[in-house]
């Protein structure tokens, strides 16, 4: 283009070529830019173009951050691969933005504007009312809910009714640690629990989108969860997701496998037993959301099958509850309208995507988790408070402190005969000392057994959840506590247990034998010719024992270790954290921990390997007459009779009183020795 009007001018810095300015005659003046210049008018064109094209980009990134939630959606109906797993990622990284700038607040409360939500309150009231009938049946175990909407009988005399010492009334002030783990959908019934709960719930989201037991080269659920229960070590777990578990899986022999087929479902029902191996302890509840009917080619056939076969699982575990949310939403008959729980005209419950809950359904499920976790210990706390309220049981006990009828925490034990003992949590002090002289004591996760030195008869305190205190009549030659139940040795080099029949725990296998020890759902016992036999739960080969001559064993959570007659070390199982690898030498005794073990070496030295979270590996130096792994901390006995502790501290389980001892042992959150007055006596 010719301008009409151009100027020379000469530039700044010598031996510059000279810089020709041109406009239009009705543009005077305009600016140099290099050799050419262009107008005024031609800059100002551009830029407006620039700010215009700097517009449409925000306006792009707002609506992205506006309607994050529906970029999840399509991400997630992607076909399954690489190509959706980076729009997941896409997807995502755009949903935690909006979430951290609350951008995606409008599009919450134009859908609650078309109908897809429901006012909380509505579902707070019903909540209310079911678990303000929950029948009184003063039944101790969990966690299979009776109907909790039965009619109940007129209690006029609840007032009458005493809390049980070891119980307590959840409240604000007192909630309950929820964690609520899952894909999204487990996202969407987080952030509705808490208010469905009343707040007597104190929530914590860990949603991962798309995420699945199926893929844990995509996200390691059974990591994510072992972490959680180590380092937040929640009251109640609630475990949603499953909407994209449909599809192939490797199982643990490298086999690939098609989803829906048998194998499919064994190695899929084997992960969820991991799952809920990690967190079914310490009296956590575990709560299994079952999967809806969705709007997948799928759903039909798959969510029942998978449905049916976490039921499966989840009924093997006492400290676990599935909820069934199949027909709720519909069933088989797929529709975005149902009618609510306590009847009424159908309202919407999903979101367009087919697959996620809108907030309606989401409180809906929000309070079967309530009914499912104020059925646990219902009746516990009687009726001392308001009708209504959520019973649950504390770990280290609970009494009453007065006359107000308000709550103290508090450490109690009870003793032989039935008395019950409670000190002050901030007190490091001795659990208790029960009267009597005994030979040995094996403490575990929750209960501590002994034996009595007058006749060989076996005690045990603490938890009785599995009948493991219902200890048989009789001598016994040695006896051990376990997580979830008890085994002995008689004179007659017989195994009998007792407890939970769970995974065939409590059936010893017939023979003699002369030592037995348990893990936390396996049992290993050693015959005189060396040979070991291992029962139970064989999940991550725990229980697999190698076809070789023994001289000792030691069973721990998820791996077992034992001595060789050249005084070698050898361990199987589970070794995600180096626990069931261990260091070359000689040893005269091994203990197997929940992700450690211990030994003692032929020089009175300890050596620990394995996972270190709370230094349960650091082991002082000095000689030492034995060693004894616990949960998450180790205990040993000094050659001089002094017992100390190191690793996780929590409820002073660590804390050794002084003087003397003749043996000692760590379990979950307590330890125990014996005195050489033939006492017992734990702390923690």
């Amino acid at each position: 283009m010719v301008w009409p009007t151009c100027v020379a001018t000469t530039p700044a810095r010598p031996r510059s070529p000279p810089l020709r300015t041109c406009w239009p005659d009705s543009d005077p003046g305009g600016e140099t830019i290099g050799e050419e210049t262009k107008p005024k008018a031609m800059t100002r064109s551009k830029n407006m173009g620039r700010r215009i094209s700097l517009a449409a980009l925000l306006c792009l990134v707002s609506a992205a951050l506006l309607t994050s939630g529906k970029l999840v959606e399509i991400a997630e109906r992607q076909p399954l691969g690489d190509s959706r797993d980076r729009w997941v990622d896409m997807a995502e990284a755009v949903d935690r933005a909006a979430n951290f700038l609350s951008l995606n607040r409008p599009y919450d409360l134009i859908a609650d504007w078309r109908g897809l939500g429901q006012d909380v309150g509505e579902r707070l009231d019903t909540v209310a009312e079911v678990v303000e009938a929950m029948e009184d049946t003063g039944n101790d175990q969990p966690p299979e809910a009776s109907d909790a909407s039965a009619d109940v009988d007129d209690r006029d005399d609840k007032e009458s009714i005493e809390v049980a010492s070891e119980f307590y009334v959840v409240s604000p002030d007192q909630p309950l640690r929820v964690h609520v783990a899952g894909d999204s959908q487990a996202d969407d019934v987080g952030h509705t629990l808490e208010a469905v709960s009343g707040g007597v719930f104190d929530v914590t989201v860990n949603s991962r989108n798309s995420t699945n037991l199926v893929r844990p080269d995509y996200f390691n659920w059974p990591a994510e969860l072992l972490k959680v229960s180590i380092r937040d070590d929640p009251d109640v777990v609630v475990l949603f997701l499953g909407a994209s578990e449909w599809q192939n899986m490797e199982t643990r022999n490298g086999s690939l496998v098609e989803p829906g087929t048998p194998e499919w479902l064994e190695e899929w029902s084997w992960r969820l037993s991991v799952v809920l191996d990690i967190l079914a302890a310490d009296h956590r509840l575990v709560v299994w959301v079952g999967l809806p009917p969705m709007r997948l080619g799928w759903s039909v056939a798959g969510v029942p099958a998978i449905n049916e076969a976490a039921a499966s699982v989840v009924a093997a575990f006492p400290q676990a509850v599935m909820i069934d949310i199949w027909d709720l939403f519909g069933g088989e008959a797929y529709t975005e309208k149902v009618a609510p729980p306590a009847g009424g005209t159908p309202v919407r419950v999903r979101m367009d995507d087919g697959i996620h809950l809108n907030r309606t359904g989401s409180s809906w499920v929000s309070g079967e988790v309530v009914q499912a976790v104020a059925a646990v210990w219902q009746g516990m706390c009687g009726y001392a408070a308001e009708d209504g309220d959520i019973c649950w049981r504390v770990k280290e006990g609970l009494s009453r402190d007065g006359e107000e009828g308000t709550q103290a925490l508090e450490t109690c034990a009870e003793l032989p005969g039935g008395e019950l003992v409670c000190w002050p949590n901030d007190r490091a002090a001795p659990i208790f000392k029960p009267q009597g002289e005994f030979v040995s004591v094996s403490a575990s996760w929750n209960q501590v057994c002994a034996l009595r030195a007058a006749d060989s008869t076996a005690a045990c305190w603490g938890d009785d959840l599995d009948g493991r205190a219902n200890i048989p009549e009789g001598p016994f030659e040695s006896i051990v506590a376990g997580a979830w139940h008890a085994c002995g040795i008689r004179p007659s080099g017989q195994v009998e247990c007792w407890g939970t029949p769970v995974a065939n725990m409590a059936v010893p296998p017939a023979g003699t034998f002369v030592e037995v020890t348990i893990g936390e759902r396996h049992s290993c016992a050693i015959t005189s010719e060396g040979s070991v036999t291992c029962w139970g739960d064989n999940a991550r080969n725990r229980s697999a024992v190698p076809d070789i001559e023994f001289a000792m064993v030691s069973a721990g959570r998820w791996h077992s270790c034992g001595i060789l007659p050249n005084l070698s070390a050898v361990c199987w199982g589970d070794n995600a954290y180096g626990q069931a690898d261990p260091p070359d030498g000689q040893f005269k005794w091994l203990s197997a921990g929940e992700i450690h073990s211990c030994g003692l070496r032929t020089d009175g030295t300890v050596d620990c390997w394995g996972a270190n979270l709370y230094g349960e590996t650091e082991a002082p130096d000095g000689e030492f007459a034995s060693v004894a792994t616990g949960e998450r901390h180790t205990c040993g006995l000094m050659a001089n009779g002094d017992a100390v502790c190191w690793g996780n501290n929590d409820h002073g389980r660590a804390e050794p009183p002084d003087g003397a001892f003749l043996a000692v042992d760590a379990g979950g959150n307590i330890s125990c020795g014996i005195r050489p007055d033939q006492s017992v006596e734990c702390w923690g």
